[in-house]
């Protein structure tokens, strides 16, 4: 019997075909060639990050067929206040009877974990014990914070929250930012690295809605934003934060976004319920007037260079595979 084969994924319209056919498949979920075709033109074609590393994944064949593939989407980190192209792990799957002769693409995952940031928030049970065992940290909890909405405000002092800035104001569109003050909120630690061009890219993902809430200036600047997407939390339409970022010296900006849509829940549709994340670390709801709180299981890995180990790293939810 052959043995399986490893090899570079090289993307171009036959070998896209093929993967997709086989994705297709495979897909326990179900979802058809026409979702998966759209999926990976978002994350190779219309990503403004593809152009940085060619690398797409690895192809696993046995027979000459596609048996397993490992996807590779490339991001940008910012590193002490400088942009660091990165990878995003995406879409490791392999037929069950082959499982066993995988260990070569998890060797060249690893490997490339040691010399590049590489993120991974969808693994299964199996593979973040093996990213663990290899070295990856695990985020394995955030903490949700929980509020009222609209009239439903009342139980959570809703005049707290601050007011927007003088000269400032709520932009929904990603497509209407031209500039941010910075694309990354310290000079220091590990953290996304944000560009207009980049907050287009994921509001329009084919996964998942990705609302966004900016805040621009009067020059039409962006300063802070917030990434939603609804839910049903006990059966409440609610909205759930996924992304916030800003490059003010406090969390005042990021507040009086949430301010906004407790007073004008109407901003969005009406849903009565936000529910705000902070990993262990992120102090950005810890003095926030909310109604409830409490700790929400997650999985997400990264690989860190060894020379930046010691870095502070700021994550959120939308990072990673996660929500692409």
């Amino acid at each position: 019997m052959p043995a399986c084969q490893i090899e570079d994924y090289h993307d171009a319209p036959s070998t896209r075909e093929e993967l997709v056919a086989w994705l297709a498949t495979t897909d326990s979920d179900g979802m058809e060639s026409e979702i998966w075709l759209r999926r990976l033109s978002h994350w190779w074609d219309e990503n403004p990050f593809a152009s940085a590393r060619n690398e797409r994944g690895w192809l696993l064949r046995h027979d000459g067929k596609i048996v397993g593939f490992l996807a590779l989407i490339p991001t940008c980190y910012a590193v002490n206040g400088r942009p660091a192209p990165a990878f995003i792990a995406s879409t490791w799957r392999i037929n069950e009877e082959h499982r066993n002769a995988s260990l070569p693409m998890l060797m060249r995952f690893r490997q490339l974990g040691a010399e590049n940031i590489v993120s991974d928030t969808t693994p299964t049970p199996k593979v973040r014990q093996l990213l663990e065992r290899g070295g990856w940290h695990c985020h394995t909890d955030v903490q949700r914070h929980f509020v009222p909405l609209g009239i439903f405000a009342t139980l959570c002092r809703r005049h707290a929250w601050p007011a927007l800035p003088a000269g400032h104001r709520i932009e929904l569109d990603p497509a209407s930012i031209k500039k941010v003050s910075a694309s990354c909120a310290t000079s220091s630690g590990i953290e996304k690295w944000i560009t207009p061009e980049y907050l287009r890219w994921f509001a329009a993902s084919e996964m998942r809605r990705h609302q966004f809430v900016g805040l621009v200036d009067d020059d039409g600047c962006l300063s802070s934003y917030l990434f939603l997407t609804p839910k049903r939390i006990r059966g409440i339409p609610a909205w759930m934060e996924i992304d916030h970022f800003t490059t003010a010296a406090t969390h005042e900006e990021l507040h009086a976004l949430v301010g906004e849509l407790v007073r004008r829940p109407s901003l969005l549709g009406g849903r009565r319920l936000l529910s705000l994340a902070a990993f262990p670390g992120d102090s950005a709801w810890d003095t926030a007037p909310v109604l409830h709180q409490r700790r929400e299981d997650v999985c997400h890995c990264f690989s860190i260079p060894g020379p930046l180990k010691s870095l502070p790293k700021h994550t959120v939810l939308a990072e990673g595979d996660w929500g692409l």
